[in-house]
């Protein structure tokens, strides 16, 4: 397994991959017109996006399994007035799943956060949604606290129910 930061020539790769895993894990919370019909098309257009005009602030690293892109993350530092660094994306492939990918990815983006302020205690935040609890009870599991609801208004137009799940430092995740 090998992490790097992520070039636009991922930006298919990662786009295909997030839409497969919304495809198959926010079915309770996008409608399947818009997974089905929409999702692929402004994903692609997304990645393309984000990497042809990266934000200044913003990174994302991929994992590779044998030449294979099995995962994703997107991090903006200095994103969230609260909480500091935002994690917009983290998703890896079903297939990969427990294997310590999403662990990998979340300390290559906490190691990048410490390069860009140099502090521990700087933190990163990210949204899960509520009837995810999979992923809710991944982020515990790797030092992150439920900090408080919220509601993520998703490109379909719906509120989806969230928690802002927070580490108040980078220090758990780089163990």
């Amino acid at each position: 397994m090998k992490t790097r930061v992520a070039t636009a020539q991922d930006a298919q790769s990662i786009a295909e991959l997030h839409i497969a895993s919304w495809q198959q894990n926010y079915t309770n919370a996008l409608s399947a017109n818009y997974l089905n019909n929409i999702a692929p098309a402004e994903r692609k257009a997304l990645w393309a996006q984000r990497f042809a005009q990266p934000q200044a602030n913003q990174q994302v690293f991929v994992a590779e399994n044998n030449g294979e892109l099995v995962g994703f993350a997107c991090v903006y530092h200095i994103h969230n007035p609260k909480w500091g660094a935002y994690l917009d994306n983290l998703h890896v492939a079903s297939q990969c799943q427990g294997l310590g990918v999403g662990k990998q990815l979340l300390q290559a983006v906490a190691s990048w956060c410490l390069t860009q302020n140099n502090s521990a205690n700087a933190g990163l935040c990210l949204l899960v949604n509520r009837n995810n609890t999979n992923a809710q009870a991944f982020y515990l599991h790797l030092g992150a606290r439920n900090a408080e609801p919220s509601v993520w208004h998703a490109p379909d137009g719906s509120d989806v129910p969230t928690f802002w799940f927070v580490w108040d430092s980078m220090e758990p995740l780089l163990k």
